[in-house]
């Protein structure tokens, strides 16, 4: 009977050994294979980078694995153009990010995280996929990464430690926003010399005709001008900009940017959203607000026309501001300058410089009557 009991208890523990050996449990669990091709100047590449895989390799963990290939060494580049070949990938899809899992590619920072997720579950349902066959990927210069942390750990410092590379500055953006900024600077001084000219002639209309309340003075109604009209055309402009810098923010879209500048490294950064909103709905709400205002103004007499130029003339001066140091940052801290952005900061700027004109001289016009009364 002991010895039987020795056996059992034998068997017992050799099972227990089997069952708890590390990498016994796991040598049954499915992998997903996927490669991504990216580069160090995309910034949609880093989005994808650094917010959509961290969630996807946290939870899969080693059942995830991604080798995760810069475009930049003449291995890597053979690699992506024979992907191109055995996935008959299109010209106007040959772009970074690329992602390559089982038969699917994806391309771009909207196919990926829109994608990605499913098919990974889809593969690890199927009992996994290896990495496509591609000849040449033994000898890619790149990091396999296991879920959240490198394969080998020999790679982790090449994974975290490699230099940041930024593109080279731009001299043609960098003189626009130069000459963009300067401009936005003279629309301020100036219109704060025209409010305070205003300011002065109020006064002085105030003080030669104390029996009239002041916004009786100021109540006749505005005279069509071809300076204020300007207001309407710039801040539709301003619009049409702003919108479509919210759209491609919003839909992770790229933005045509032109042989100037790099409107997808600034739309990317950091400052493109003020306490978790985008910048360019910001601006498009300006923009909405200044023609709004502009219509009271001209179809309102009295006090309210004159309130409503006022206030536009303010949202003009915080916008001109706020274009002021956006510009400055795009050169100086960013290190890419958008071309659209500029041109919404042209637009404020000559929003601010006809505003300031139009309420200078509506004051001048109104003394004139008050003196011919």
């Amino acid at each position: 009977m002991t010895r039987w009991l020795c056996v059992l208890a034998a068997f017992g523990i050799v099972c227990a050994v089997v069952l708890t050996w590390p990498g016994a449990a796991q040598a049954e669990l499915p992998v997903v294979h996927a490669i991504l091709f990216w580069s160090r100047t995309c910034p949609h590449c880093h989005y994808v980078m650094e917010e959509v895989l961290p969630p996807l390799q946290a939870q899969y963990g080693a059942q995830f694995r991604l080798k995760m290939l810069e475009g930049r060494t003449p291995a890597n580049v053979a690699l992506y153009q024979a992907a191109v070949q055995r996935f008959n990938i299109p010209p106007e899809r040959r772009a970074v990010p690329t992602l390559i899992i089982g038969d699917h590619v994806l391309v771009g920072s909207r196919e990926i995280p829109e994608q990605l997720p499913g098919l990974i579950a889809q593969y690890l349902a199927a009992g996994g996929v290896d990495y496509p066959a591609l000849p040449g990927l033994e000898q890619a210069v790149g990091v396999e990464w296991c879920g959240s942390n490198p394969c080998d750990e020999e790679t982790a410092s090449t994974a975290t430690g490699a230099p940041e590379e930024h593109p080279a500055p731009d001299p043609v953006a960098n003189a626009l926003a130069g000459l963009v900024l300067a401009a936005l600077a003279a629309a301020l001084v100036y219109a704060f010399l025209a409010f305070g000219r205003a300011s002065r002639q109020a006064a002085a209309q105030t003080d030669g005709a104390a029996a009239r309340p002041r916004h009786a003075q100021l109540a006749t109604h505005p005279q069509p001008s071809g300076w204020s009209t300007l207001i309407p055309a710039f801040a539709l402009l301003g619009l049409g900009v702003a919108g479509y810098l919210a759209y491609t923010k919003l839909a992770h879209a790229d933005v045509l940017c032109g042989p100037v500048g790099d409107c997808d490294a600034v739309q990317l950064s950091p400052y493109a959203e003020l306490f978790g909103i985008p910048v360019a709905v910001l601006g498009g709400l300006s923009y909405l607000g200044i023609l709004v205002l502009w219509l009271v103004y001209r179809l309102s007499a009295g006090g309210l026309g004159w309130s409503a130029l006022l206030i536009l003339w303010g949202l003009a001066v915080i916008g001109a501001a706020f274009s002021l140091y956006l510009t400055f940052l795009e050169p100086f801290v960013i290190g890419a300058v958008c071309p659209w952005c500029l041109t919404s900061a042209v637009c404020m700027a000559l929003i601010l410089l006809v505003a300031s004109h139009v309420l200078q001289g509506r004051v001048a016009e109104t003394r004139q009557r008050t003196r011919s009364a």
